[in-house]
């Protein structure tokens, strides 16, 4: 059955979970650490239920931002960027999480002065955090967990969900167990491009004059020149996040690496997503211009970023309604298949 969800909810959450204390949380994960040379500590996360089963392996990658992957708000709800329900596909999957650099699976959210809710910059996760990170800790804990989990190698996925479906072809060009890579909701051009878009259209659309989103185009291009001379600069920021990150998920854009790709790829997007369907669209056009036909592209046409809804009732009240179960049986389906 659909659920329909408040707009509070849509905006604060994506998964909520209850009130709770953050044991509540912790129990249902088994959190093991690679200390690697180069990256650190990496911490990952293994759903308990049916943890002993030979079960195929799901490793998700959330999206951006420096939360843990579960977080208490200052409303006192705990909530998560993660877009599975890991609570019925654990059952027939390990599903693995990939904490962010030094940050914990579960902790609290704190309203910074300007009102806004944030998590405070941790000790090292500026240095680290990059798409090299995240890739390379990603390859290296589908290693671990082979190893120390009783998986069914015939299905080894990685699953990635807005900045992290960025990450998700990275790792399988790295790791050649993995079988299938599912993206959804994000760029497949340079990132940087989805700011330029979206001053176009904005233009198009009568939210702004040509000449204002011009100047705005032309401002950005600084800002990216400046990115592109310095671009391991851990303590130069745009945009909230440092010249590393953004020139490390920019240097190679997704279809570059999907191109590269011969295991099945299914990309998935929201038709009402405007900060990705407009940039994701190219992927498939490209592999049919390269005649490769090991992806599928699946577009949702009326959903958002996080496969909601919008729709007005009877009393003319918006509603939004949760399509996400609905995605994620199409991707498992889809799993099945290829």
């Amino acid at each position: 059955m659909k659920r329909v969800i408040s707009f509070f909810v849509i905006i604060f959450t994506i998964c909520n979970i209850s009130y709770a204390q953050h044991d509540n949380i912790t129990k249902n994960w088994k959190t093991i650490s690679i200390n690697d040379s180069v990256l650190g500590k990496i911490d990952y996360h293994v759903n308990k239920n049916n943890i002993n089963k030979r079960k195929p392996l799901i490793v998700y990658l959330q999206g951006s931002t420096n939360f843990p992957l579960y977080y208490l708000k200052p409303n006192g709800r705990y909530s998560s960027g993660i877009t599975l329900n890991v609570s019925s596909m654990s059952n027939d999957y390990h599903v693995v999480l990939i904490s962010k650099p030094n940050t914990p699976l579960v902790d609290s959210l704190e309203i910074a002065p300007s009102g806004r809710i944030q998590y405070p910059w941790r000790d090292g996760y500026s240095e680290k955090y990059s798409l090299h990170w995240r890739a390379n800790s990603a390859d290296k804990v589908i290693n671990d967990a082979l190893n120390k989990l009783n998986i069914d190698t015939s299905k080894v996925i990685i699953w990635g969900h807005s900045e992290g479906s960025q990450v998700a072809p990275a790792v399988a060009l790295k790791n050649k167990k993995v079988t299938h890579v599912i993206s959804m909701a994000d760029n497949s051009l340079n990132h940087l491009y989805d700011f330029i878009l979206m001053e176009r259209f904005s233009a198009l659309s009568g939210q702004k004059s040509n000449e204002e989103a011009q100047s705005n185009i032309d401002s950005l291009y600084i800002e990216f020149e400046k990115i592109y001379k310095d671009p391991k600069s851990t303590t130069k920021e745009w945009f909230g996040e440092s010249y590393l990150k953004w020139s490390s998920f920019t240097l190679n854009s997704p279809i570059e690496n999907m191109l590269k790709l011969e295991l099945p790829i299914l990309y998935v997007a929201g038709g009402n997503d405007l900060h990705s369907i407009m940039n994701m669209d190219y992927a498939k056009l490209e592999f049919l211009r390269k005649g490769k036909d090991n992806l599928t592209y699946k577009v949702f046409s009326n959903y958002d970023h996080f496969f909601l809804e919008t729709k007005t009732n009877g009393s003319g009240k918006k509603e939004w309604i949760d399509h996400l179960n609905e995605v994620n049986n199409f991707a498992l389906k889809w799993v099945n298949k290829n």
